[in-house]
């Protein structure tokens, strides 16, 4: 997968939390400017002062076919010339996702204790086929304080699950067959 093209990706989904927080009336000032020390992505602040810390994750694909030589992803063209296959469930992305934020937040608490009190939440945006959080448990790292994903063209996504297996197989498999009508990709909330 383009490489370029998910470091873009990622910084539109943190531009979209950054929105959203903005419209739930919280000030949010970036922390991250990829210097040398880790920190979490945004500190979100109302009137009363620091609320949270923000760190924004993307799993954008749900595993490797290394027979296939395809990243189960809506973002690998390639995948598009497979008909059905499984892949298991695997937390493990996940996992990693709320390890790094909490590494992240640990760094700055070691240079600015003034944040130590401040919870922590991850918004996570997910490829389609990476989704597994439905699957995770409701309990995770005690460090992390919440979980957030968003959802995006929640009409659509139930529209294309209410399409016959054939008819998603062969959308997902054409994407042009979707552009004006009904997409595939989701990010969760």
């Amino acid at each position: 997968m383009n490489d370029e093209k998910l470091n873009r990706l990622a910084a539109a989904y943190e531009e979209v939390v950054a929105k959203q927080l903005r419209k739930l009336k919280y000030s949010v000032r970036r922390l991250d400017f990829q210097k040398e020390s880790a920190r979490p992505d945004f500190l979100v602040s109302n009137s009363s002062g620091a609320q949270m810390l923000c760190e924004v994750k993307a799993i954008f694909s749900a595993g490797y076919k290394s027979d296939k030589g395809v990243h189960v992803s809506m973002l690998d063209e390639k995948l598009s010339n497979f008909g059905v296959f499984e892949t298991k469930i695997d937390r493990t992305k996940i996992d990693d996702c709320l390890s790094d934020a909490v590494r992240k937040r640990m760094a700055l608490v070691k240079d600015c204790p003034k944040f130590a009190r401040l919870p922590l939440l991850v918004a996570i945006f997910f490829d389609f086929f990476a989704d597994f959080l439905h699957a995770y448990p409701r309990t995770f790292n005690e460090d992390v304080s919440g979980i957030l994903t968003i959802e995006r063209d929640v009409a659509r996504i139930k529209a294309f699950e209410e399409l016959s297996i054939e008819e998603q197989e062969r959308r997902i498999r054409n994407p042009e067959l979707t552009a004006g009508s009904l997409r595939t990709a989701r990010t969760l909330p």
